[in-house]
Parts: C-alpha cells; structure tokens; sequence
C-alpha cells in the first residue's frame, strides 16, 4: 500500500511538474502586477522539484519517501484545516446570555444596505480577516427591528475581535425588461465598533446623512455629472 501511494503521488507530481515547466517555457514573461504571480509560480515550481528529487532519494526507504511526497498535500490541506478551526471556534456556544435584537433607524430618504463584518484575528495586531457579514435592507425612515439567532449573537458579542458597521447607498434601476438594486461605492460610511458594545439585548443603528464620507460624496458628485444618480437621494 505504502508502494502503491508512492508512486502514485510521485506520478501526479512530476505531470504537475511538467506540464507547469512547459507553461512556464512557452508562456512570455508578463509585466506588471502580474509578475509578481509569475515569480511566486516559479518559487512553488522550484519547491515542488526539491521535494520530488528528495523524495527520488530515498526510492528504497519508500515509507519515509512517501512522507516527504505529502508536503505538498500538507500544504494545500493547510487553508482547509484553518477554516475548520476558525468555523468550529466561531460555532462553539459560550456563556448563556440573553437575546440580541438591533434596532435600525433609517433617518434618511435612501434604501440603505446595513453590513456588520465580523473580523477575526488580534484586536490589535495586522493579521485579521472578515469571517462573516451580517446585511440587512433598511427602506428610507423606516425602524426595523430584528432579533439575531444565537450563533449571530456571539459573532457580534465575543467572538470576533471587532465588528465594522458599513452603510451603503441602494440605487433601484430598471432597464432591458427587469429591475435590479445597485450599491453605489465606496460605502455612504463606516465605523469600528468593540464588541462590548453589544453585550446587550437591544443595540441601536441609526444612519444619518449628514455624516457620509467625502469619498461617498465625490463619487456621488461624478455620478451625478454622468446622469446616473438619477434615483439617489443625496
């Protein structure tokens, strides 16, 4: 079995091997951004060919040659195996608490989308990434209550490391016999908000106008100058 698994993935390896240094032959060198992707093919190129001669190395002591042959598959499993973790940390209930229900308040004119992202990583350290984002569609100078499943609940309250609220302005357009919803970019505003802050049972969204992002308004400006705000409120 342990024969049979070598040299199978030894196979594998050398076709993959092959076929990428004929792409790599026949393919131009590309310019720009995309050679950055370009150098790292050929730095994991370069790998990939030191694990196969390694493991060529040691053709008679097959169990060790099979283990060095799983490198490669350690690595791809790796991106699975934090997923899995992070998908059970986030899943895995904490203390009982009670209920959390967001009260949104749409104090402007616009359909709004309401995103909270929660953000997993060191509060204060650079390696954090979205896990989940919770939307929610706010019609204009409508209150809107809505009351979170448990597992959503300790998303917002313990488990991310901080939850950015994010507004963005909805544009209902129509054209070619059907109608469709666009967000305009960038978002109308944004904030950072401590988890804390929603240990609570009722947290509060209220969205005004008055303090949307110079970026907002400038594009809302241009858009406005190509006659396509024609349904937007600011």
């Amino acid at each position: 079995m342990i024969k049979f698994t070598y040299l199978i993935l030894l196979g594998i390896f050398s076709v993959i091997l092959l076929v990428a240094v004929v792409y790599y032959l026949v393919k131009p060198t590309p310019s720009g951004d995309s050679s950055v992707g370009w150098a790292l093919g050929i730095f994991y190129l370069a790998g990939l060919l030191a694990i196969l001669l390694l493991a060529v190395l040691f053709w008679k002591n097959k169990t060790i040659g099979l283990a060095i042959l799983c490198i490669p598959l350690l690595f791809l499993l790796l991106p699975a195996i934090k997923g899995g973790a992070r998908d059970l940390y986030a899943w895995f209930p904490t203390q009982k608490r009670s209920p959390l229900t967001l009260h949104i308040a749409n104090n402007t004119q616009a359909l709004v989308n309401v995103k909270l992202e929660c953000w997993f990583g060191e509060k204060e350290g650079e390696q954090q990434s979205l896990y989940k984002t919770l939307e929610f569609t706010s019609k204009p100078l409508a209150v809107d209550q809505h009351m979170l499943s448990d597992y959503d609940a300790q998303l917002l309250s313990a488990k991310s490391a901080f939850v950015r609220l994010v507004f963005f302005e909805c544009l209902e357009q129509s054209g070619n016999g059907y109608s469709f919803v666009r967000e305009v970019q960038p978002c109308m505003q944004y904030r950072d908000i401590a988890i804390e802050d929603f240990q609570v049972k009722d947290y509060l969204i209220a969205i005004d106008g008055e303090k949307n992002s110079e970026a907002f308004q400038a594009e809302v400006r241009r858009l406005k100058a190509d006659s396509l705000y024609t349904n937007g409120v600011f």
